[in-house]
Formats: structure tokens, sequence, C-alpha cells
């Protein structure tokens, strides 16, 4: 780690590097769990894998609908005045999806290997494969601040999932619904 903790979270985030994703998607009606398998080489001891496993929860995404009844114009112009009044009259139609995640620790491991980082790395992989289990995720990342690498993955399974969220929020009543 350097000196500067800016740096290395955006270091960490940089060098995260998803390698086997969930087969199956984040649920969109209820909280779901990922199963992740962490390897990262120790620093300053190479040969040395730690394999952190353990489980990130996503909860169910909420639609959240603006509400710009109480925006205030000071200083703003007429089109901005005018553009507030159009997303006012529209609002029913604005929504947004808000994900949230949460750190499971009862289910926390970790061990450390002697071998290099890309035949621990497959050798995991395999076995995840072979586990059959849709909502595990296999990374590589750096060993501190390893946690980091968990946001990236929720980030991506996010991004991944949100579509299919969407469409199925929609064809339940729960995203354009007129309450």
């Amino acid at each position: 780690m350097s000196s500067n903790p800016d740096f290395d979270r955006w270091y960490a985030a940089r060098k995260t590097r998803i390698v086997l994703s969930p087969t199956h998607r984040l649920e969109t009606f209820g909280n779901t769990l990922v199963n992740y398998h962490l390897i990262s080489e120790l620093d300053d001891c190479p040969g040395k894998v730690r394999i952190r496993e353990g489980r990130l929860e996503a909860h169910r995404p909420l639609v959240l609908t603006p509400d710009f009844s109480d925006i205030t114009t000071e200083g703003l112009g007429d089109d901005a005045r005018e553009y507030l009044r159009f997303l006012k009259e529209n609002e029913r139609n604005l929504r947004i999806l808000r994900y949230g995640y949460h750190l499971k620790s009862d289910n926390y491991s970790e061990q450390v290997v002697t071998d290099s980082v890309a035949v621990v790395t497959e050798r995991v992989k395999t076995a995840v494969r072979g586990s059959n289990d849709g909502f595990a995720a296999v990374l590589q990342g750096v060993d501190d601040p390893w946690d980091v690498a968990l946001v990236e993955l929720w980030l991506h399974e996010v991004r991944r999932s949100a579509g299919k969220n969407i469409r199925e929020l929609d064809m339940n009543g729960q995203l354009f619904n007129e309450d």
C-alpha cells in the first residue's frame, strides 16, 4: 500500500478482474446472494496466493420516482423553469432503480496457498464451474485493499442485471404503474 489511500482504492479498482461472472443475473423481486472467490497474490510474497470466499448480498432493486413538487427555480431562467414544468408533468414516466448490497461475514473464509496466481485462478474457476452455482463469481485483485474488488463485482452485476430487472418490473406493472 502507498501512503495515499485514494490512490490505493483507485489502483485496487483498476486491478480487479472478473474472471468468471455468475451465470444468473441479480434477482428482480428478492435479494440475491453472490458467492465470491477472490484471488490475490500476497504483497511482497511472490508465489503466495490468498483465496478469499464469502457472500455478497445484493438487495432487491427499488423503484425510485423523482419528486419535482418542492423544487424552486430562484435564479433560473425561463428555459430552466419551462423544462422543470415539463418534468413535473411527466414525472410518472421517470423511474430510477436503486440497488443496495451487504457484505455477509457469516460465510467468509480465506486461505493462503503456494502457487502462481494463474494456476490458483484456473483451479478455483474449474471448481466453481463444477459446483453449478449460478450465483458464484471468481475475481482476481490486489491483496490490500481487497474489498474494493467486491464493490467492483457489485457494480458489474448491477450493470449486467439492470436491463432484465427493468423488463421484469415493467411486465409485472411495478415500474410505470399509476400509484
